[in-house]
């Protein structure tokens, strides 16, 4: 098969990343010369130079990272497949008629996102554990251990998000003070339980967001997906907004005791909510994150509650790069890997604490755990053999 791998919402050393890897496997593959900046909507500019691209260099299966209108739509009009490669979650931009089309193909991490998507009515959808090219995480790792020599950098490491702007604060000012007192309520109740139960979705109903709408005119939901607003309120707003208060209080609650440092763009909401939290810029993807996951005694991982079913990229990367994991719990990623061998899981504020402390003080246990889960992850979740499995898949369906 010849594919045409596309830039549209990752950055470009990952498209190479896939396009070098179905050509070891024995494939054709090329990289759009062209990034696709209207990858949520459809463009007929941007559909027609991709359907001219196809026709002319004869491909056969078109693929991209998150999910793009327009290459879906020319691989509809050229009458070859589509694949969109998931790579977070909740993630909605599938949920509208280009993603029923015969022709669509879709991998995703999350089981239950992959239930989900089976029930709205997407004909093929794969799931396939998140992955790293070994390629480039064995040479990185030669060369930071080099640097790095046995040391560290940081004790306890976080990169990431803190989901300041999320769409439940945007719209706070419009919400009316006794849904306010509803919705901390859903707050109070899903935070800080990390035992693989969504204690979010469902609990506003229609008639909710119906009474907010009709109260508060500027009230908006920009949802554009064949989904209802209250679906996209509680994964885009919600969600978001309880990883900002768990982030926020986790990172402030191991800052009492250790040294912690964040690396994040929000660093404005960092500097007024964050005490004794040493607050860096944002890390480049690749071996710059590698560094400083390899770098870290600790790398805190606090998943978003919208990855319901699903290993985070960021553990996967994590562990890739040989560093050490501290990760709130998920029933999907005890079956990848075996906890406290290979990775460490915290389900409460106080089990985090704990284990936080001991892994500090426990460097032998710490380091041997660190590299049993770079090895399953180096042996088990890379490019090569997922890509191997999906075009397997593509053949056979």
């Amino acid at each position: 098969m010849k594919f045409l791998v596309v830039q549209a919402l990752w950055v470009q050393s990952a498209v190479t990343d896939m396009a070098d890897t179905l050509r070891k496997l024995g494939h054709e593959a090329e990289e759009y010369p062209v990034k696709l900046e209207m990858a949520s909507y459809l463009s007929d500019d941007e559909v027609d130079g991709l359907v001219s691209y196809i026709s002319e260099h004869r491909i056969d299966v078109v693929m991209s990272i998150y999910f793009a209108m327009n290459a879906a739509m020319a691989a509809y009009k050229t009458g070859i497949k589509y694949v969109s490669v998931l790579w977070d979650a909740p993630y909605l931009e599938h949920y509208n008629p280009l993603g029923k089309i015969d022709n669509v193909w879709i991998s995703t991490f999350d089981k239950l996102e992959q239930k989900r998507f089976r029930e709205y009515g997407m004909k093929h959808v794969l799931y396939q554990p998140l992955s790293v090219n070994k390629r480039d995480v064995i040479a990185w790792n030669r060369d930071i251990r080099k640097t790095l020599q046995g040391q560290y950098i940081h004790d306890i490491s976080f990169i990431g998000n803190l989901y300041s702007s999320n769409l439940y604060k945007q719209n706070l000012p419009y919400i009316p003070v006794e849904l306010q007192y509803y919705f901390n309520s859903i707050f109070e109740e899903a935070a800080f339980r990390w035992d693989g139960v969504n204690r979010v979705y469902g609990k506003t109903g229609a008639e909710v967001m119906e009474y907010i709408k009709k109260i508060s005119p500027d009230f908006s939901v920009p949802n554009r997906q064949d989904i209802e607003d209250v679906r996209y309120f509680e994964g885009m707003g919600l969600v978001r907004e309880i990883a900002h208060i768990e982030r926020i209080a986790v990172l402030n609650l191991l800052a009492e005791e250790h040294s912690v440092t964040l690396y994040t763009s929000d660093r404005q909401e960092a500097q007024e909510k964050l005490c004794n939290v040493n607050i860096g810029p944002p890390v480049e993807y690749g071996k710059a994150t590698a560094l400083v996951f390899a770098g870290s005694k600790i790398n805190l991982n606090i998943t978003l509650k919208g990855i319901e079913g699903g290993t985070p990229q960021r553990v996967i990367d994590v562990m890739g790069a040989g560093g050490f994991v501290l990760t709130s719990f998920c029933e999907e990623t005890a079956e990848l890997f075996e906890e406290d061998k290979e990775i460490v899981m915290f389900r409460t504020p106080e089990e985090l604490v704990e284990k936080a402390a001991y892994y500090l003080a426990h460097d032998k246990e710490r380091r041997q755990i660190a590299i049993n889960g770079s090895e399953k992850v180096i042996r088990c979740y890379t490019y090569e053999k997922k890509l191997q499995d999906m075009v397997k898949w593509l053949e056979e369906t």
